[in-house]
């Protein structure tokens, strides 16, 4: 049976639309990849805290947090402090960071200025990264 030319386009759509199947498949291996199966924030990293006063009587956060990954840095770690009065309520709130990455199986320590006037504080982790060993060398 000879080949024409429609059959050629088909053969041709059909590849393409193979070649498209396959990258997107590619594509989103990389993606879940990237992603963390089976591990929260919080089963990997820990805040342990204080709440004090800096050398001018401000309010004051500081403490360690502590990445329980063993092969990865926690980098651009920014830290959530929520000023809560009586009634456990949010009152205010400032953000801060952990300056550097926090090594694999250890910790970082950090300061932020905590909202005046709260009763009691809360302290989170707002956003992280993973970094691996090795990255961003040149």
């Amino acid at each position: 049976m000879p080949t024409t030319a429609t059959g050629r386009g088909n053969r041709r759509a059909i590849h393409r639309a193979a070649s498209l199947l396959v990258l997107l498949i590619v594509s989103s291996a990389d993606l879940a990849g990237a992603q963390t199966w089976g591990r929260s924030a919080d089963q990997d990293l820990r805040v342990d805290w204080t709440a004090g006063a800096d050398r001018r009587g401000r309010p004051l956060v500081s403490g360690y947090v502590y990445n329980q990954r063993a092969g990865s840095y926690a980098s651009s770690v920014r830290l959530l402090v929520e000023g809560l009065d009586a009634s456990g309520q949010v009152i205010a709130s400032a953000t801060g960071v952990v300056f550097g990455d926090v090594p694999p199986s250890d910790r970082s320590y950090f300061e932020v200025r905590a909202p005046a006037g709260a009763a009691s504080y809360r302290v989170t982790i707002q956003t992280f990264a993973w970094r691996a060993y090795g990255a961003g060398g040149g």
